[in-house]
């Protein structure tokens, strides 16, 4: 692999366009192309679950094969043209790791309380749109699959995605830092759009900071491990709160 600024591989200079794809299109054409597989294969099952009153447990089961789909077809691609599976470096020292894993849930944690304060007028639903299902992220919905999906899936496909292969591409074209990190936070921001506005800031902010432990650390280790903690937190607060 050869590198170049920030430990960022060169091989994804030549493909902004692939690199956008990844970041912004690939999860939702892989969703729209499993729930057809599936409507094929079951008779129309998979729209069903999505309608009033449909199923949230088969709801995570098909964003999970749909993100699934979409991990794997970008490793490999990304390590197919030198960029390795994970867009970019994951040796680290454990320190970094360690930085990661700590303070991720931090400041996820401190924005969303902030923002919450300012903004939710006591509705503990506030943060969601109004057409958005809320029982999706309800104690409807938790088990395994969920865990699974929150924990490790998404952050791992969000990090490679944003982290390794989009901020990756534009470090490699020359672009500045800054301005790489607050675009691909940006787009990150961007998929949280089940949210309203004021609820998107503490996941922009986030984004920032994952993008900054990328650059500084010079690894895919540190911000893979913030997001894995930051979203075990929120599930461990979740199942606590079931009790």
């Amino acid at each position: 692999m050869y590198k170049g600024p920030y430990n960022t591989p060169m091989a994804l200079a030549s493909r902004p366009l692939m690199a956008l794809f990844w970041a912004v299109f690939a999860t939702q054409v892989a969703l729209i192309a499993v729930v057809i597989l599936l409507n094929v294969l079951f008779s129309g099952w998979a729209s069903a679950q999505f309608q009033p009153g449909g199923d949230v447990s088969s709801q995570w089961l098909i964003y999970t094969l749909g993100n699934f789909a979409v991990l794997v077809a970008m490793t490999l691609w990304a390590d197919r043209i030198g960029a390795g599976p994970f867009g970019g470096s994951i040796r680290s020292s454990s320190d970094w790791v360690a930085i990661g894993a700590v303070t991720g849930p931090i400041i996820l944690t401190l924005t969303s309380a902030l923002v919450g304060m300012l903004f939710s007028d006591g509705d503990p639903g506030w943060m969601y749109r109004e057409d958005f299902d809320t029982r999706i992220v309800s104690g409807e919905a938790f088990g395994p699959l969920m865990i699974c999906f929150a924990v490790l899936l998404a952050p791992v496909l969000e990090e490679i995605a944003f982290r390794g292969i989009g901020l990756g591409c534009l470090l490699a074209r020359g672009w500045p830092p800054i301005a790489s990190v607050v675009l691909t936070s940006a787009a990150f921001t961007g998929l949280h759009m089940n949210y309203v506005l004021p609820a998107l800031i503490p996941i922009f902010i986030m984004g920032l900071y994952l993008g900054a432990l990328r650059i500084i650390s010079g690894s895919m280790a540190a911000p893979i491990a913030a997001h894995v903690s930051a979203n075990g937190i929120s599930m461990l607060v979740l199942a606590l709160s079931l009790i």
